[in-house]
């Protein structure tokens, strides 16, 4: 596998590795591998949207990267989705990648960095924050 994660980055920059529950108990979950590797910038992480929507939005973030932008983590920041939502990034605590990106840790075999995109509810209001309405168990916060 790690031979089709190589060739896809050479070509791409990056690869997109969707990760899913077979017992259907948790969210499914996108993160990008890399970003790290082709922009020196940290993996992202996305939880709890459609597959199709988080590979989307990772392409997205990774044009702007290319372009320049520079994500800094625990700050919020809008043009990542559409409309004037903003998001927040946070560092992954390390003891917690390989379980959560078990396959970037195998392709990487040393020490990088990850953050967890955290999206907001419909009134803007991002998880990490008070009176936020989730609409999906947010595993996220658990790993953060």
């Amino acid at each position: 596998m790690s031979q089709s994660i190589k060739e896809n980055i050479e070509k791409f920059g990056w690869q997109c590795q969707y990760v899913f529950d077979h017992d259907g108990e948790k969210e499914g979950f996108s993160y990008s591998i890399g970003f790290e590797e082709s922009y020196d910038h940290p993996e992202i992480m996305i939880f709890g949207l459609a597959k199709e929507t988080m590979h989307s939005v990772l392409s997205d973030i990774a044009e702007d990267i290319k372009e320049g932008l520079v994500i800094e983590p625990n700050k919020k920041i809008s043009g990542i989705l559409s409309g004037d939502y903003e998001v927040l990034f946070k560092p992954i605590v390390a003891v917690n990648i390989p379980e959560y990106a078990g396959i970037a840790s195998d392709y990487y075999s040393k020490p990088f960095r990850i953050y967890i995109m955290f999206w907001p509810d419909k009134n803007n209001i991002l998880p990490t924050e008070p009176n936020c309405e989730l609409t999906v168990e947010n595993e996220a916060l658990k790993i953060v």
